[in-house]
């Protein structure tokens, strides 16, 4: 993981619980639409080769199984939610690996507050001088602790995590 996909998802770490359910609610959404599918009535034609179905093979494809397209999005929703899981365990454990200065600091520049209502409305990424001032450090030092603490996520993220071991 690259130190600009660490900071993506430190961006979103706090959201991914309400990403996860909205997948889960497209997930519902897809299983209701999927047993309410009803196909359009046969319209024989009589012509040779009518045999009830239509002659374009776009709409045999079409008519022969919509509830196929209605798993995929359930297994692509799947997926993503195994994804938003392991990208948060895993920032999790590895946020537990730094200094908490070095997490604060993070949090202050990219996480915001973990109240979603209060990091909806007044969340804005502050001024370096502003996090210097709330953590007693020189506004360079700042800067500089999240450079290493950034590129430590980076590093740890080439490590598996299972379980609380790495290899």
């Amino acid at each position: 993981m690259t130190v600009n996909e660490v900071k993506e998802l430190l961006k979103i770490y706090y959201d991914i619980p309400q990403m996860i359910d909205e997948e889960f609610a497209t997930i519902r959404h897809c299983e209701e639409q999927k047993n309410t599918i009803n196909l359009p009535s046969v319209n024989l034609s009589g012509l040779p080769g009518g045999k009830g179905l239509p002659g374009d093979r776009t709409a045999n494809m079409a008519l022969a199984d919509q509830a196929r397209y209605y798993e995929d999005e359930i297994m692509n929703c799947y997926r993503r939610i195994a994804e938003l899981r392991e990208k948060r365990n895993w920032l999790g454990l590895a946020l537990g690996r730094l200094d908490k200065t070095d997490r604060y600091i993070l949090e202050l520049a990219y996480m915001g507050d973990s109240d979603p209502r209060k990091r909806r409305r007044t969340f804005r990424r502050p001024p370096w001088k502003e996090i210097a001032d709330k953590v007693d450090y020189s506004e360079s030092r700042v800067k500089q602790r999240v450079r290493v603490s950034m590129l430590k996520l980076a590093m740890l993220s080439d490590q598996v995590v299972l379980s609380g071991f790495t290899r």
